[in-house]
């Protein structure tokens, strides 16, 4: 474009020296036509509107259609139209989300890109570039997005009996003797109405046909927390194996708290491992109910990495339990768990907790730790992985 302007400068220095009318009349179009194509681009792009429409969540294996929504409100078209997003390697549907379109006058145009959530994580999309310019190559402008879009891709839910755990869950409601508490999910029959009955518990369709009023009985139960403990300590994890050992943890635990979120009992989140946003170590979540906990617990997982840990489970794990409630159902997600791992949690089910350790990679002495478990209170189960992870 610079050199554009000094050969327009020089013909036209030539037309006044040599007083060439033909050289004038060149200068006079090419010079008219740079004018007016760099006011009509300007003019046109700058009444352009540009908007990203996108679920910002998912899951890993899903695909997200993003739909790029281009207004141009102004009666000048626009001939060319180059967009260029920034898509990571882990969302990639196709290897380019480069595509040149045309956006008429006073019309809108929507363009389509597929994102393919490969990979858990928390993924920068964009931002996005314009670029467009005249037919002649004259003028050209170009826009970009402010700040990018941040899409949070969820680590892979699977049912329990596909971790390999057993069918009667050791997680969620345990039964008490106390009728003090009771299961309002789980009816027992009926009893005659007394003075003080809630009229919530009042059963209405028994209450008609015995013509008296019937009050619901419930069978007696406690609704015990859950606190996952996540192991992401480099560490103790195997080298050949650490990339897939770690996400698989990571997916076992997700999988765990959605299915307590799922029997509606509250579940909490501790771990060692690095938030990859913040940069410094993942802060626990305290016990909570409801599918927005879980959507809380979910975006940590797809957030957190694997770091070095200077203290060990045995070391670490206990000061960070050491203010859980009576009664909560500990669940530890780690690699592999050793004689010290076992003592510190045989501490934990002393003081009232019902303990659950799960294995998430190759242990030798796996039989051996569970038989010892099982002495001290603390039940361990293997969860599948490697060859069977890849039929998941």
């Amino acid at each position: 474009m610079h050199n554009l302007f000094w050969s327009v400068l020089i013909l036209f220095a030539i037309a006044a020296l040599l007083r060439l009318d033909w050289v004038y009349y060149l200068v006079y179009v090419v010079g008219g036509v740079w004018v007016f194509s760099h006011w009509w681009i300007r003019r046109a792009f700058r009444k352009l509107r540009v908007q990203r429409a996108m679920l910002t969540r998912g899951f890993v294996g899903e695909r997200l259609t993003v739909r790029l929504q281009l207004e141009n409100k102004s009666w000048l078209p626009l001939p060319w139209l180059l967009l260029d997003d920034r898509v990571p390697l882990d969302l990639k549907e196709v290897d380019s989300y480069r595509a040149v379109i045309a956006v008429g006058g006073k019309s809108h145009v929507e363009h389509e890109e597929v994102l393919h959530c490969k990979r858990r994580g928390y993924y920068p999309v964009g931002p996005l570039t314009l670029t467009t310019g005249d037919l002649f190559g004259f003028a050209e402008a170009s826009w970009q997005e402010s700040a990018p879009v941040y899409i949070t891709v969820y680590p892979q839910v699977v049912p329990l009996h596909t971790l390999g755990l057993p069918s009667r869950s050791p997680f969620g409601v345990l039964a008490s003797r106390q009728r003090l508490f009771e299961d309002p999910n789980r009816m027992a029959g009926v009893r005659d109405y007394a003075s003080g009955d809630s009229m919530r518990r009042i059963h209405w369709k028994a209450s008609a046909h015995e013509d008296t009023l019937l009050v619901k009985k419930f069978q007696p139960a406690i609704a015990l927390n859950v606190a996952i403990v996540l192991d992401l300590n480099r560490q103790a994890y195997p080298i050949s194996g650490l990339v897939g050992a770690s996400e698989w943890a990571i997916s076992v635990a997700a999988s765990v708290a959605s299915y307590v979120v799922d029997q509606r009992q509250p579940v909490g989140l501790i771990t060692n491992g690095m938030d990859s946003v913040t940069g410094a170590t993942t802060l626990p979540i305290p016990t909570r109910q409801g599918q927005g906990h879980l959507i809380a617990i979910l975006t940590a997982l797809a957030r957190v990495q694997i770091q070095d840990v200077a203290q060990p489970l045995a070391e670490w794990l206990p000061r960070r339990i050491a203010d859980l409630e009576w009664g909560t159902t500990l669940v530890v997600v780690a690699p592999k768990v050793n004689d010290d791992d076992l003592w510190m949690l045989h501490g934990a089910y002393r003081r009232g907790s019902n303990v659950v350790a799960l294995v998430c990679t190759a242990q030798p002495d796996f039989d051996r730790m569970r038989a010892q478990g099982e002495k001290l209170g603390v039940r361990l189960h293997r969860t599948i992985w490697e060859k069977d992870l890849a039929a998941v």
